[in-house]
């Protein structure tokens, strides 16, 4: 008798866990854009980073992602293309720690690990022997969705 009724309770927890909805993310407000905004030096307009650009009026940030030149053969083309996705979303993490905490001047290294949400594609091709993505991602989406778990900088 005790074993259904366990069983039961397994259940009804495992599929309550399963239809929760995921715990969303803390809106920022608009003052604490602007926080962030002065605190990155008040650019109006488009302002360049040393890993994307963002654009303040309209809220977007951008980035880039390259591959290396072996993008030869079929097979080579598609390891390209998947680096270069992979360049573009360690560049958006790059990116938020640029933007929540700066960078000294001279830099020899960084090591970000974090979650970033992927945006949209705006270009993917090949310029040269590499293959090239343009990704762009509404700023409050970057402040807001993407993680930085650990970062190391020298």
């Amino acid at each position: 008798m005790r074993r259904p009724f366990a069983l039961f309770l397994l259940t009804a927890v495992a599929l309550w866990a399963w239809g929760a909805p995921a715990a969303e993310a803390r809106k920022l407000s608009e003052g604490e854009i602007r926080t962030i905004w002065r605190a990155n030096g008040a650019v109006p307009g488009v302002q360049e980073f040393q890993f994307g650009v963002v654009d303040w009026e309209s809220r977007t940030a951008a980035v880039t992602g390259r591959s290396s030149p072996e993008a030869s053969t079929p097979s080579g083309r598609l390891l390209a293309k998947r680096q270069a996705m992979a360049d573009a979303q360690r560049n958006l993490l790059y990116l938020l720690y640029e933007l929540r905490y700066g960078l000294p001047e001279r830099i020899s290294s960084i090591e970000v690990e974090g979650h970033v949400v992927m945006g949209h594609i705006d270009y993917q091709g090949e310029e040269g022997s590499r293959y090239v993505v343009e990704v762009s991602l509404p700023l409050h989406r970057l402040l807001e969705e993407c993680v930085i778990w650990k970062a190391r900088v020298k």
